[in-house]
């Protein structure tokens, strides 16, 4: 027996060691919350829907896997937490691939849902998007668990094309790689407490500022992080990821709700690898004869004599077959010869020894159905959407027919996505809303679906404009192959579609959108694509405010509708109008760079310059890259006779974004003001450089130039 003094000595090593560390732990995360430290990181939070109890998007949820300088947001969404009677609540899981990049609105997800009410039309359908750009598994799980928790009949997952690049991954920008899963877990969980988050915004100050990037550029960013398709850290990446996908699957089973794992489709046929890599022992002079047989083979290509470029990509894989780019060519050549099944090997085995891997492969695909085998009984279920996709692409592979890029998918692929996933769902929806259906289900044409989303003409420009010029001409894809070729080619697309958007067809593209918002009234997407058509296309300011004012009444949780309406109020000369939707936005969320611009601006109108330049300032700290900031700063600067102030900034402005042409200019109108004929001279050959064909640019070169001529003569 115990002796009573040996009982209180362990009863106060028990104290000292375990409580008393929790209870100043549990004091400290008390006081963070009650002086207002830090954020709810759930991914979905309260609010009062006009008198009824709703949850909508946090878009404060990914702060806990990205800097709240990059994070990327949800599009908006909200529900009344108790689910209506006669209804079928869906929530999409996933990445930007599943957010509907470029281009939300055209989402399979949104499409899916048309396809649903269309033939089922007794039955209500929700389906909520949840997906976030840049995330992977690690992420989508807590977002799983939270979708669960609201009633949902069914969960959609489509991910896996940044398993690597994502947070935690061996290629990622954002986190620490760990090996562990319990350790990315904890790391995870522990970002949901106010003293984690103090811990972690510590960590990330005292961290070297070049391993923590501070503004969002994309795949860019991943430039330097090359992954083999041989690294042994990708076994963890597999391991993680098959947990991940049955951990889902087991939280949706316990809520009662079923869940559909989808295969990825990627382009294979039309995106070249974004790097290439050597084998990791080739000698110098293996290497020398390499680039040799490489090098005839692209003069041999280039003269569209694919069967002798053949030959010599296939002598130089004889020596290193690891180079992505070989493999590429090599599959580019044999489907140009019709040897399809062969060339499909070969882009295969590009996208595989890809070094960015921004696309699932062939492992994921693996993992996805065999957790998915076996399964239907317990509500998992699988949509091969790779098979979908290899089935309805020439020659089984996939390309520029169904994708924008790498793995964001075209109306047409998401179309074919979501016709894919209502052939699941059909067979699994409960009797009682299948029971009023006939034996054959017409599922609606893409053309209906259109239609009804209001994919117009005017939208369809946009998207290309969108794709040319913020990804494809940039960083990773300029580094692509054929990568001239392929903007030679968007480019003409482009104009075409320019010459075509005519004021007869932004008319059409109107009528399109009043039908469609006539059928669905409470789509905020609707009311907001149509407010940009209205404001950019048509001009028509006020209308345009009509539709933003909707979206605020729609998803008052978000800012996109103040957002909008004081930018357009600012424009027309609202000042009080302009302060008043953006102070309501900030209220919202007061992270965003374009809303303290554009209340900048509307304090310039005033007279209230230093207000003024607070706010262009502030938008500079949230976002350092946001232009617009730089050239209202600067331009508030040159009016008050600042222009040494002006020059300055515009400078600082351009070091973060060097190619920007606004800049440029104003950069070289401020010097030119000072009597720097030459700085601006110089500034202005840079703009030109950025783009050629600039009138304004051209026009204002030569004024400078004349002014020089004219002042040297006697």
């Amino acid at each position: 027996m115990i002796k009573q003094p040996r009982l209180r000595l362990w009863a106060f090593r028990l104290f000292t060691i375990i409580l008393l560390p929790l209870i100043i732990l549990g004091m400290v995360e008390l006081g963070l919350r009650i002086f207002g430290y830090g954020f709810d990181a759930s991914p979905m939070v309260p609010y009062n829907l006009n008198g009824r109890q709703a949850f909508c998007d946090n878009f404060r949820f990914p702060w806990r896997f990205f800097s709240p300088d990059i994070s990327r947001d949800f599009n908006p969404f909200i529900f009344i937490d108790r689910k209506p009677a006669n209804t079928y609540r869906i929530f999409i899981l996933g990445s930007s691939a599943a957010q509907g990049v470029p281009d939300s609105a055209y989402a399979f997800g949104r499409i899916l849902e048309v396809m649903l009410q269309e033939t089922f039309p007794w039955i209500r359908f929700e389906v909520f998007n949840t997906a976030l750009t840049a995330v992977n598994s690690h992420a989508v799980l807590p977002l799983a668990r939270e979708c669960v928790r609201h009633q949902a009949d069914l969960l959609i997952v489509y991910m896996g094309n940044n398993e690597v690049v994502g947070p935690y991954g061996p290629g990622t920008v954002f986190n620490p790689f760990y090996s562990s899963l319990a350790l990315v877990r904890f790391n995870i969980a522990l970002k949901t407490l106010r003293l984690g988050q103090l811990l972690s915004r510590l960590v990330e100050a005292s961290a070297p500022k070049k391993n923590a990037p501070r503004i969002w550029r994309g795949m860019e960013m991943f430039l330097e992080r090359q992954i083999r398709a041989d690294d042994p850290r990708l076994k963890s990446v597999y391991r993680h990821f098959k947990r991940n996908l049955e951990d889902i699957g087991r939280t949706a089973r316990r809520n009662g709700s079923a869940v559909i794992f989808c295969t990825v489709a990627t382009n294979l046929k039309d995106c070249p690898p974004f790097a290439s890599l050597h084998r990791k022992d080739l000698s110098v002079e293996s290497r020398d004869e390499w680039e040799d047989f490489y090098r005839r083979g692209i003069e041999k290509e280039t003269a569209a004599d694919y069967a002798n470029a053949l030959q010599h990509y296939l002598s130089a894989s004889k020596i290193d077959s690891s180079f992505a780019d070989l493999r590429f060519r090599l599959g580019r050549c044999r489907w140009l010869l019709e040897d399809y099944e062969s060339a499909r090997t070969s882009f295969l085995r590009a996208r595989e020894l890809d070094s960015l891997r921004f696309r699932a492969d062939e492992e994921i695909n693996r993992q996805v159905r065999e957790i998915t085998a076996g399964q239907e009984s317990k509500g998992v279920y699988l949509a091969d959407i790779e098979k979908a996709f290899a089935a309805e692409s020439g020659h089984g592979i996939p390309g520029g027919e169904l994708f924008y890029d790498h793995v964001h998918m075209n109306f047409s692929g998401n179309y074919l996505l979501a016709r894919t996933l209502f052939g699941r769902i059909e067979s699994l929806l409960p009797d009682q809303i299948k029971k009023r259906i006939g034996s054959a289900v017409n599922i609606p044409s893409i053309e209906t679906c259109a239609e009804k989303l209001a994919y117009t003409d005017w939208d369809q420009y946009n998207i290309a404009d969108e794709m040319l010029n913020a990804y494809i001409k940039k960083p990773p894809f300029s580094n692509q192959l054929y990568h001239a070729e392929q903007v030679s080619k968007l480019e003409q697309e482009l104009k075409n579609m320019r010459t075509r958007l005519t004021v007869d067809a932004l008319e059409k593209s109107e009528e399109q959108y009043k039908r469609a918002i006539a059928r669905s009234p409470g789509d905020w997407w609707l009311h907001w694509k149509y407010a940009r058509l209205l404001y950019w296309g048509l001009k028509k300011d006020q209308e345009a405010l009509v539709q933003f004012k909707a979206v605020a009444e729609l998803v008052p949780h978000s800012i996109r509708g103040y957002s909008g309406m004081g930018f357009i109020r600012q424009q027309l000369g609202d000042a009080n109008g302009a302060i008043d939707c953006c102070m309501r936005a900030l209220a919202i969320d007061s992270t965003k760079a374009e809303i303290e611009n554009t209340l900048g601006a509307a304090f310039v109108m005033k007279g209230w310059q230093d207000k003024a330049e607070a706010r262009f300032k502030k938008a500079i700290k949230l976002q350092p890259n946001y232009v617009a900031a730089y050239t209202n700063l600067a331009m508030l600067y040159a009016r008050s006779n600042r222009l040494k102030d002006a020059v300055e900034i515009s400078r600082q402005g351009l070091k973060v974004e060097p190619d920007s042409l606004d800049l440029c200019l104003a950069l070289a109108d401020y010097l030119n003001q000072m009597g720097l004929r030459d700085e601006a001279i110089a500034e202005l050959k840079e703009a030109q450089r950025i783009d050629p064909q600039n009138e304004v640019v051209n026009q204002k070169l030569n004024e400078i130039l004349w002014e020089k001529i004219m002042k040297k003569k006697p």
